[in-house]
């Protein structure tokens, strides 16, 4: 309501999540990917080294919490080292009584049911990157040296047939661009509606991988049409399990100051051992090992992650709190700075309402006012 003061998120986080890159190298060719391809992977010494920082660092700042995210790459090409650094991390989780979450971002394409049974008995949840459905994920995310190959139908076996056989729900995340932004609302009926998996859309961001392909570049109309449209599929048969916060990029389902992690409780771990602020920045680390205080470190480094506040363009807005300015990377791409608003804050503040209209709606029917 006009006037009221936002509850925002009270006290420090209580999760350290760090970022591990397993690995350069990866069996898809995703245009937007900002990962240089190599066989380069990180060795088990380095990997324990990392997850004794992580944990060290952990109880020098008080977290209760260490959630760790094996990526690349594709970390699953290394599945053997993931199993052995989880069970370091597993015996370290019981050594400092600091509770331990992993999550293992994959592209879902070859992941076998031994795996499978490792990942539900261990208790690892999964993320899937999925594109659209159908050919239009294919375009996006096709098999690298393999022209032709049906990656979506890969997917879809491995989610039906491999991963919910064994009550193993994914997250799903779709990267929005300017070439799949209208196969948004299928992409929510194929994962929200059909099969009750917790949905992101994440807005495309250029690198200097992708700074040459124009066509992924969206359309701000093109993309509020596409998200729209897809808000409209998830009405249709609105569910009742919380899923606001995956349905606009970098927007949280609670009220908070910072766009992300970064300099808060956020560390990214190159597969070499060094320390980077966000996985964007793998190959500009701050630091070349894991001594010391890693987040004084991430701090320090050349990323400003302000706060909303200090934001020109958002200190006044009502939704300051549920974007928190966008992704920093992204707007010092687009501008220059650190201290003003997201470039796609009109986006923002033309989906928000109707995002957060539909986690109205849901808590209307959860309690009985809507059928």
């Amino acid at each position: 309501p006009p006037g009221a003061t936002p509850q925002l998120c009270s006290g420090p986080a209580d999760t350290l999540t760090a970022w591990l890159h397993v690995t350069n190298a990866c069996n898809l060719d995703c245009p937007y990917c900002y990962v240089r391809k190599s066989s380069a992977r990180m060795s088990e010494a380095t990997g324990r080294l990392a997850i004794e920082a992580v944990f060290a660092n952990a109880t020098r700042h008080g977290f209760r919490t260490v959630k760790l995210k094996y990526a690349g790459g594709e970390a699953t090409l290394h599945f053997a080292l993931m199993r052995r650094l989880h069970e370091y991390a597993a015996a370290l989780s019981a050594a400092t009584s600091i509770s331990l979450r992993e999550v293992v971002l994959t592209n879902a394409v070859h992941l076998r049911p031994a795996d499978a049974d490792w990942l539900a008995q261990e208790q690892i949840k999964v993320m899937i990157s999925l594109d659209g459905v159908g050919e239009l994920h294919n375009e996006l995310r096709p098999l690298r040296n393999r022209a032709g190959f049906d990656t979506f139908a890969a997917v879809a076996h491995t989610v039906d047939h491999v991963l919910l056989p064994r009550n193993i729900r994914p997250d799903v995340n779709m990267v929005v661009t300017g070439r799949n932004a209208h196969g948004a609302a299928d992409l929510a009926r194929w994962t929200i509606l059909e099969r009750a998996l917790p949905t992101t859309f994440t807005f495309y961001r250029p690198n200097l991988m992708s700074r040459n392909r124009a066509e992924l570049q969206f359309e701000e109309e093109a993309l509020i049409r596409g998200m729209l449209a897809a808000y409209d599929t998830v009405e249709s048969e609105l569910p009742t399990w919380p899923f606001t916060g995956g349905l606009l990029d970098r927007v949280s389902a609670e009220a908070r100051t910072h766009a992300c992690g970064v300099g808060q409780n956020y560390l990214v771990i190159t597969h070499t051992g060094a320390l980077s602020q966000c996985p964007m920045h793998l190959g500009q680390p701050v630091q070349g090992d894991l001594e010391g205080d890693l987040l004084d470190a991430v701090a320090g480094g050349p990323l400003l992650n302000l706060p909303v506040e200090q934001k020109a363009g958002c200190r006044d807005c009502a939704f300051r709190y549920r974007c928190a300015g966008g992704c920093p990377v992204e707007t010092y791409r687009a501008t220059g700075r650190w201290d003003v608003q997201s470039p796609n804050c009109r986006l923002y503040r033309t989906l928000l309402p109707a995002a957060l209209r539909l986690e109205g709606l849901r808590l209307m029917k959860v309690n009985g006012y809507l059928h």
